[in-house]
């Protein structure tokens, strides 16, 4: 898998892209698409938990709206891994459906896709008030994992959620743009797998 992911940053850090200004107006008219893709990212990220831990070998339960491994004694490699394993999720089908719409902008982004970038952005918004402090919460597990407070990793979840949102809603987004957030994800991805 770490080989995957690495693969995964190579592929992520060249290209650069015009961004072009995903319309919100149409969420209006036409909510039920865009909740569902918002609804698709949340499952999207709490897969990427449940892929990881599959294949490692650990067991799956649900505490809350949490997933939990029990009785897990797990290594702090494995621990960064797996409490990572949804912001990676969403990093990658972020920028999967980002580097898409970038492409081809003159093809509408549809309000689905949209909606899957947008749960990024509100998981990360989460990550940052209140899930932050959560004790079955991803950044307590990284913490926990890494020895950094859940304030520095919240900041370190931020910049590519930031630029994502400026990738989906901006006019005339600048080249670089493209390149930092997946050029920040993908040293995110390499840091985390090589730990």
């Amino acid at each position: 898998m770490r080989t995957v992911l690495v693969m995964l940053c190579g592929i992520m850090l060249p290209a650069l892209a015009f961004a072009q200004a995903w319309d919100m107006r149409e969420t209006r008219t036409r909510p039920l698409p865009f909740l569902e893709g918002v609804l698709a990212g949340i499952v999207a990220h709490e897969i990427g938990h449940g892929l990881v831990a599959t294949a490692k070998g650990y067991d799956l339960g649900v505490r809350g709206l949490s997933i939990v491994y029990p009785d897990a004694a797990m290594s702090r490699s494995d621990h960064l891994e797996l409490a990572s394993a949804g912001i990676q999720a969403q990093w990658l089908l972020s920028e999967a459906i980002l580097r898409g719409y970038e492409a081809h902008p003159a093809e509408a982004l549809s309000q689905y896709r949209a909606g899957m970038v947008m749960s990024h952005i509100a998981i990360t918004a989460a990550y940052l008030t209140f899930l932050k402090d959560h004790p079955d919460g991803d950044l307590v597990g990284m913490a926990e994992a890494t020895g950094l407070s859940t304030d520095t990793l919240a900041a370190a979840v931020l910049l590519p959620a930031v630029l994502d949102y400026w990738r989906l809603t901006g006019k005339d987004v600048p080249r670089w743009v493209p390149a930092v957030s997946a050029g920040y994800k993908g040293a995110g991805l390499a840091v985390i797998w090589a730990y």
